[in-house]
């Protein structure tokens, strides 16, 4: 998971005015090469940006957002500990607390932590104040949501960056902690090491063969390494959730009703804050009657077209 060392944070935290490697190096207390590794992975982050002057190389922060924030959490908190609470698994976590409370399941949804990562991440923050608990769920207190800015910009941006190098003409349209969804005009494939096709371009896999537009959803993860069913499903809806895609997608949960997984379904709709549970509502008969949701009629006739009559 793509995150920052406490060294690549206080190499940050030196970053007051422009630098030379020399001085960094100095201020820092490491050598000239370390320092150049430090300097080369922040650069790669897109945080920091360098330049030749003479025979030195100046080190500087970027105007990339995240590196905006970073001046902005250095002004009004340089008195924490920001090298300890913003390394290592804090970003993720401070990626997706909010202000409204969480519980613990749902953070170690979407921030890929394990449980007991979560916990000790969840004490050390509170010990500094910026967690609070509320009826055994977790929230972001207000005056610390500049952290939780800093973490959710630092992940988009790292996520738009694998964006470009995937497909230059691509466009982050969601943004998570170490996974995203890029829309492009350019087909690479279903599978093209970890980006996988995603959403109504990839129903085809299952028997619904769709008119395409000329665009593709690709869904990167360094963890997943192929595409469920209920992955693919979910992620059209986060994609587009309109009367369209909901019908197709409640027809191919009919068709394959026997293999559906319903918790990892659920699971899913928590992760990407997408409802599943009037999709489930048809795989028991029932209707839901509210818009955008299509009638019974029309999932039967849909059904009827591709899998013919319903067994």
């Amino acid at each position: 998971m793509n995150t920052l060392s406490k060294m690549e944070v206080r190499t940050l935290l030196k970053l007051k005015r422009e630098e030379t490697i020399i001085e960094l190096a100095n201020e820092l207390g490491l050598s000239i090469y370390r320092t150049s590794i430090l300097v080369a992975s922040l650069k790669r982050k897109g945080l920091v940006k360098t330049k030749k002057r003479g025979k030195y190389k100046i080190v500087s922060l970027s105007e990339a957002k995240p590196a905006e924030l970073f001046k902005g959490l250095v002004s009004k908190f340089g008195h924490m500990p920001l090298d300890s609470i913003l390394s290592g698994k804090s970003l993720p976590l401070l990626a997706v607390l909010k202000v409204t409370p969480l519980s613990a399941y749902e953070l170690c949804i979407k921030s890929s932590l394990s449980r007991s990562t979560l916990y000790y991440i969840l004490n050390k923050l509170s010990n500094y104040g910026i967690i609070g608990e509320k009826d055994g769920k977790y929230f972001l207190v207000e005056r610390y949501r500049l952290f939780h800015e800093f973490a959710k910009e630092f992940y988009e941006l790292q996520n738009s960056i694998k964006a470009r190098e995937f497909c230059k003409d691509s466009a982050v349209i969601w943004s998570g902690v170490g996974e995203f969804i890029l829309l492009t005009r350019e087909y690479k494939g279903k599978d093209a090491e970890n980006f996988h096709l995603t959403g109504l371009e990839r129903f085809s896999d299952f028997g619904i063969d769709l008119i395409g537009t000329g665009q593709y959803h690709y869904y990167y993860s360094e963890k997943v390494k192929g595409l469920s069913l209920e992955e693919i499903i979910v992620h059209a809806l986060l994609i587009d959730f309109s009367t369209r895609t909901i019908l197709y997608s409640i027809v191919l949960l009919l068709a394959y009703k026997d293999k559906i997984n319903q918790k990892k379904l659920f699971k899913l709709g928590r992760k990407y804050d997408v409802s599943v549970s009037e999709l489930l509502e048809y795989l028991e008969g029932k209707e839901v009657k509210k818009y955008p949701y299509p009638s019974m009629e029309e999932v039967k006739e849909i059904f009827k077209m591709y899998f013919g009559e319903e067994k």
